[in-house]
């Protein structure tokens, strides 16, 4: 399509004009823009002139075309722009208001040039709509790369600070660089922490038991970090974490920053130990007494198992028995208790534990006996 300069438009002399002047107009347009937008008062007017002179050169040689399309080194040089911007800290609101501030200045100037060439409105009301043209393409593509800066710069402060946190909780940072780091984050490098490492149900989502813990809100008040590990939203924090139901998690002492890698190697072996036993909600190891020892030595398990519970294979009741010996153990080996909580008669359910002597040929009386039947049930849970 021919442009308005190929058809001898005479507005185009408006944009020689504006060019003659690009130094003069650029200032100009850097005064205005510090006097109406408070981000640009906060710079200093050299870190940004530059842009402002790209800019403008940039529209008034795109108002020339009609319609106005940029070309590489226009799209380039917007692009430069868009970015600078981002990296200054301007927010896209108010880089779009600036373009507004220096679209009307080129108007206002290049009314005032109309005037001295004796151009015609009919003229000055094409200039005016090459102008706003160009300047809303010039717009676009520089929000266009604000964004991607924006979207890059916010990416590589999530790399670090996810690299800082797994720094922390695997133990592999610099204790000095790690304080230093802390601080910058907004952390009290002298506090203890709780390391937590937390995992949805298969139908669950880590964001939410990443609120149900507590993460995200101490992220929030700089009491805590956190990232995802595995597919695990792994982390640390000052308050004691809540209950992660429907979800688990599994929490480890408070350390120090340097020392939390020992916690956090504790809260993942308590969260393991909840997947293998089809637990829910938040524990440390300590809760979890004996069981993490019997998810961490399955050949222990399976030995015991071999011992106690095979030989229940031979007996045509040997669910029976396991349920009771279960119910037993849990009752605190008290007859009555396990018998009413099984809905059957107290002899009948000593009638099961005898049975299971004879097949075992063990005593529940030796005290060994029923902590070794005990973990060979518990490891059964994990190896049906």
């Amino acid at each position: 399509m021919a442009t308005r300069a190929e058809l001898g438009q005479p507005w185009h002399l408006l944009l020689d004009a504006l060019l003659a002047r690009r130094v003069e107009l650029a200032a100009d347009i850097s005064r205005r823009m510090q006097r109406r937008l408070s981000v640009y008062q906060e710079l200093a007017a050299e870190s940004f002139e530059r842009y402002v002179a790209m800019a403008m050169e940039c529209t008034v040689r795109l108002a020339r075309a009609d319609p106005p399309e940029l070309s590489d080194w226009q799209t380039r040089v917007l692009e430069e722009v868009g970015e600078a911007q981002a990296r200054l800290g301007v927010p896209v609101d108010q880089m779009l208001l600036a373009w507004r501030i220096g679209a009307n200045t080129l108007v206002e100037h290049g009314t005032e040039e109309a005037g001295r060439l004796e151009l015609g409105d009919r003229q000055l009301l094409n200039f005016v709509r090459g102008t706003l043209a160009a300047s809303d393409v010039g717009m676009i593509t520089t929000a266009r790369a604000h964004r991607r800066a924006e979207l890059e710069r916010d990416r590589e402060t999530r790399d670090r600070r996810a690299s800082f946190v797994r720094a922390v909780l695997f133990g592999t940072g610099d204790h000095g660089e790690l304080r230093a780091r802390a601080k910058s984050y907004g952390l009290d490098p002298g506090r203890r922490y709780l390391a937590v490492r937390a995992r949805p149900v298969a139908d669950g989502s880590w964001r939410d038991v990443d609120r149900a813990v507590g993460l995200a809100a101490a992220e929030r008040a700089s009491r805590g970090m956190s990232v995802l590990v595995d597919g695990d939203v792994a982390g640390f924090q000052v308050d004691p974490p809540g209950d992660a139901t429907p979800g688990r998690a599994g929490v480890g002492p408070a350390e120090p920053l340097n020392r939390l890698a020992e916690s956090f190697r504790l809260a993942t072996r308590a969260l393991d130990t909840l997947q293998a036993f089809g637990m829910t909600g938040t524990r440390d190891l300590a809760e979890l007494g004996l069981r993490p020892a019997v998810s961490a030595d399955p050949d222990v398990g399976a030995a015991l198992r071999r011992r106690y519970l095979e030989p229940l294979a031979e007996s045509g009741s040997g669910a029976e028995i396991v349920a009771t010996l279960r119910a037993y153990l849990a009752a605190g080996s008290h007859v009555e208790t396990a018998a009413e909580q099984l809905h059957i008669h107290p002899n009948t359910l000593r009638y099961r534990l005898s049975r299971f002597e004879e097949l075992a040929g063990v005593s529940l009386r030796d005290p060994l006996v029923p902590f070794e039947v005990w973990w060979a049930l518990q490891r059964a849970l994990i190896d049906p």
